[in-house]
């Protein structure tokens, strides 16, 4: 007799297996970055795309607020350190449960508890995504261990990969870069918000042109380059307005923004710098701006940038971290010396000067984002890993 082989699902289209990967997304991080927004946004695809997702975070946190709003099944865990027996547990339970085939991570410092988790539960493949690049080089037993037993890693930008292999003990053929992506027709799309204009709610008069900042308001981020660059430009540019959206978080952060504020009233333009903090309605505020401008000092990628592009605004940005990545200067915007406000002033009113070419490179940039930044091809690129990743291997504690 011919032994039973098991079907494999192929896109007749794209030659791609479509077979279901059940897998678990799992980050026990509390916080409220962009690393927390990437995961359920990745498990929402995966789903659409048909294959069965999970989610485990900690209770009352963005990724649990997300992903209940999306209807993601959540599967709660108290993991908080290195080693917590009761969650490795817990977690090596829900694997055998659930018929896991990969665990995806996106907190190294879930790894430990996750790699025992998953030798208890018949030796689950891991797969890590790297948000953020690491300062210090790791080159210890611990970490020798850890990213021993992680199968893959994906970087969301090519610094963050090269980063990797400088700063842990691990094969350059474990990396892969895969660019972070945006839902570019239900969400990030300039057709369904034509009409969209917040001028009115950020205290900006009908019709006058805006640059707009989007960010976390802290010194780390920039945005008093960006007041500095436009008080520059604001006798020769006397129509236009600055607009920062978003907000403080703690202590330190509430004491910049009023040391902001110091410096806009004494700049004498209260008028025309505007704070209207956070906004969840990001597409139409994109939309609302007729550029945008990032200054951060270092960005692993730095997808607000991604986003402006989709809705078909150029855009500025620093050249430190992953910004050179996806600005492509003097096609969808402009890469300035990060810290030095005179060229930022210098590329800003190049733009401000030019509105037919604000509009040429908003068009060049969507087309880029359609091309490197879609959910759709990284969801697709992500299973691939998950694919190879899932291929028999000897595990080893």
């Amino acid at each position: 007799m011919r032994k039973n082989r098991r079907l494999l699902h192929y896109d007749a289209d794209t030659c791609m297996n479509t077979e279901p990967m059940r897998n678990l997304q799992m980050i026990s991080s509390p916080g409220v970055g962009g690393r927390e927004i990437d995961v359920p946004v990745l498990a929402r695809k995966l789903i659409a795309l048909g294959h069965p997702t999970w989610v485990m975070c900690r209770l009352h946190t963005l990724v649990e607020k997300l992903s209940r709003a999306w209807n993601i099944p959540v599967e709660p865990t108290r993991m908080n350190w290195y080693f917590n027996p009761a969650s490795i547990l817990a977690v090596a339970r829900f694997l055998k449960k659930n018929r896991i085939q990969v665990i995806h991570a996106h907190w190294s410092r879930d790894l430990s508890n996750l790699i025992i988790a998953a030798r208890l539960a018949g030796g689950v493949p891991i797969v890590l995504t790297k948000h953020v690049y690491a300062t210090e080089k790791k080159h210890d037993f611990f970490h020798d261990w850890v990213y021993g037993q992680v199968d893959r890693v994906i970087a969301i930008s090519q610094v963050v990969a090269d980063n990797v292999v400088k700063t842990v003990r691990l094969p350059g053929a474990k990396v892969v870069t895969i660019y972070n992506g945006i839902e570019l027709n239900r969400q990030w799309n300039p057709d369904l918000t034509r009409h969209a204009d917040l001028r009115s709610e950020f205290g900006v008069p009908a019709g006058k042109p805006v640059v707009g900042y989007v960010g976390r308001l802290n010194q780390g981020k920039g945005p008093h380059f960006i007041i500095e660059a436009f008080t520059h430009l604001a006798a020769r540019f006397p129509d236009w307005h600055l607009v920062l959206v978003g907000k403080a978080v703690g202590e330190n952060e509430e004491a910049y923004v009023e040391k902001i504020k110091a410096g806009i009233t004494a700049s004498g333009l209260g008028q025309r710098i505007h704070l209207a903090g956070y906004r969840t309605d990001m597409p139409a505020v994109m939309h609302t701006f007729d550029l945008l401008v990032n200054a951060s000092a270092f960005e692993s990628l730095g997808m607000v940038l991604v986003e402006a592009m989709a809705m078909e605004r150029p855009v500025i940005g620093p050249d430190t971290g992953g910004v050179p990545e996806i600005i492509e200067p003097g096609e969808s915007g402009e890469v300035f010396t990060y810290g030095n406000s005179s060229d930022l002033a210098e590329k800003l009113g190049r733009l401000m000067t030019d509105a037919e070419r604000r509009r040429l490179m908003g068009k060049r940039g969507r087309e880029i984002a359609l091309r490197k930044f879609n959910l759709d091809v990284m969801a697709r690129k992500v299973l691939e890993v998950f694919r190879e990743a899932a291929v028999p291997r000897k595990v080893k504690i």
